[in-house]
C-alpha cells in the first residue's frame, strides 16, 4: 500500500489522520452506506466543507469508500471497507463509552468530540502515569505552545478529568492529576492508543509519536 501521511495519534483523533467528527461518520456508517445529506443530518455539528474533508481521508486511507452514480442529480454514496469493518468492536466500544462518560458528569456533553481535539488525547494519556507539572506536559508535549497547553487543561479540568494539586508536597505542588473519574477511564484509553498503533500498521502509516512514560502497571 503506497504510504499516505504521518500520523502522531489514533486516526479518529483530532492529531492523527482526521478530525473531531471523524468518529462519528465512521460509527453512522456501521448501520450501513450512507449519502452525503444523510450523514450531514446525523452529524448535524459538522459544517459541510469540514464533512466534506474528513470524509476525504477517511477515503484516502482506505476506510470508506466512495461511489459516484452517473445520473442527475448526482449521487454520491458511501461505505466501509473492510478494513473499516474491522474496527467495528472498537468503535462500538468508545461510543458506549462515551455515553457512560456523559452520564457521569451530568452534562449534555460528546466525549467523542472532545476527545478529537488535536491534544486531549495525550494530556489525559500522560497524566495516566502520575501527576504532572506544567513544565513536564510541556516537555512530554513539546509541539504544543503554551497558551494552548493552558486551554486544553482547563477543558479537561471542565470534563471532570483532572485538577490541579493544591498542596501535597513541594514535588507535586501545583501538579496536574487525574480525578477518579480520569483514571477510572484507563482501560479505554489503552485500547484506543493500541488500537490507533495497530490499525497505522495496517494502513501502512508511521505512528511516529510513542508515549515515552508508561504508566506502572498496576497490581490486580
Amino acid at each position: 500500500m503506497t504510504r499516505v501521511k504521518k500520523t502522531a495519534a489514533c486516526p479518529i483523533g483530532g492529531v492523527g489522520v482526521g478530525g473531531k467528527w471523524m468518529f462519528w461518520i465512521w460509527y453512522h456508517l456501521l448501520s450501513g452506506t450512507k449519502r452525503f445529506g444523510e450523514l450531514q443530518r446525523l452529524i448535524p455539528g459538522a459544517s459541510r466543507q469540514m464533512l466534506t474533508q474528513e470524509l476525504r481521508e477517511l477515503e484516502q486511507v482506505g476506510v470508506l469508500r466512495r461511489k459516484v452514480y452517473v445520473q442527475v442529480p448526482p449521487k454520491v454514496e458511501y461505505s466501509l471497507t473492510e478494513l473499516g469493518w474491522q474496527a467495528e468492536p472498537v468503535v462500538r466500544q468508545l461510543e458506549a463509552w462515551g455515553r457512560w462518560y456523559g452520564e457521569q458528569v451530568h452534562l449534555e456533553f460528546d466525549w467523542m468530540v472532545s476527545l478529537g481535539g488535536k491534544w486531549t488525547f495525550w494530556l489525559w494519556y500522560h497524566l495516566l502515569s502520575g501527576p504532572k507539572r506544567f513544565s513536564e506536559l510541556q516537555k512530554l508535549l513539546p509541539e504544543i505552545s503554551r497558551q494552548v497547553l493552558t486551554l486544553e487543561l482547563r477543558k479537561l479540568e471542565q470534563m471532570g478529568v483532572l485538577y490541579r494539586q493544591a498542596s501535597s508536597g513541594e514535588e507535586t505542588k501545583g501538579a496536574y492529576a487525574l480525578t477518579e473519574l480520569g483514571r477510572n477511564s484507563e482501560p479505554i484509553l489503552r485500547q484506543f492508543y493500541a488500537w490507533g498503533r495497530w490499525i497505522c500498521e495496517q494502513l501502512d502509516l508511521d505512528y511516529d509519536w510513542p508515549v515515552l512514560d508508561e504508566p506502572v502497571v498496576r497490581a490486580s
